[in-house]
């Protein structure tokens, strides 16, 4: 996902990862509207009226650390939430709207995870480890919306910090005030990414610490998304979910678990 969700995988929260208002992943940027049955090409932006649906909330990512001794993370999540012609953003994913083609949408994207890294106090197989940050994540995406739900995709670049690609579905269901949206995605991260997140230089190796040079692996995750409506402007999120890293990650001696219970709780409040 991111959404699923990740640190929006770590997660974050990349769950994701898969936007509120498709019902899809929680930070799913790509504007989703209902099928278009126009098939006459490619259309750049939209000639519809410019409307802006715009909201406010607060949210908390919840998830178990990869790493060794860590525990659980609690990390924020700023809430704000844009629709327009030209821009979708929601959490800390922003969409710059390109076109589409029927049904699919094309966007440019940024997204910055604020939940990735760690501080070397973190955990005692940290100790004397480099902290490791989060990074500014842009690159291309889509969605493609259809009968059966919608299947979308990104591929960002993080600068020194690597590559990542991700595909998720996710399907919603409406029972009165309640939305329900299971989701199933996979990302696929880069050595480079791996090796900044995961990796043991020279001057960090100890006993118990090998030197470890990180490779490229993929990820895969499931969970499902309630939301809850209780007035015409509020709504409660919920996202539960779990990640399976891949080998490239869990060969790290930093990292001690391979599925990763996730959870993120929100409201947003919508204007209009």
């Amino acid at each position: 996902m991111k959404k699923t969700f990740r640190r929006e995988h770590q997660l974050v929260l990349a769950v994701a990862s898969a936007c509120l208002c498709s019902g899809a992943a929680w930070a799913d940027g790509v504007s989703a509207e209902p099928p278009d049955t126009d098939d006459s090409g490619f259309t750049v932006l939209s000639n519809a009226t410019n409307v802006t649906h715009w909201g406010l909330g607060v949210g908390a990512g919840i998830e178990q650390a990869p790493y060794k001794g860590y525990g659980t993370r609690f990390t924020p999540i700023p809430l704000v939430s844009l629709d327009s012609k030209w821009v979708h953003a929601f959490g800390t994913t922003v969409d710059l709207k390109i076109g589409k083609w029927s049904s699919v949408s094309f966007a440019l994207r940024g997204r910055f995870a604020i939940g990735d890294g760690y501080r070397q106090s973190d955990a005692p197989i940290l100790n004397g480890m480099q902290n490791r940050n989060g990074a500014f994540w842009y690159g291309p995406a889509l969605a493609w919306q259809t009968a059966f739900g919608t299947l979308s995709a990104d591929f960002l670049a993080g600068g020194n910090k690597g590559e990542m690609a991700s595909i998720d579905f996710s399907k919603s269901f409406d029972y009165g005030n309640f939305s329900l949206a299971p989701h199933v995605g996979a990302e696929w991260v880069s050595s480079k990414y791996v090796d900044y997140y995961y990796g043991v230089r020279p001057s960090e190796v100890r006993a118990d610490r090998p030197q470890y040079t990180g490779k490229s692996t993929y990820d895969m995750s499931v969970g499902t998304r309630v939301d809850y409506r209780f007035t015409r402007h509020q709504i409660v999120i919920l996202d539960i979910g779990v990640s399976h890293l891949g080998s490239g990650i869990t060969d790290s001696p930093l990292v001690g678990k391979r599925f990763i219970p996730q959870a993120k709780i929100g409201y947003l409040y919508q204007f209009n």
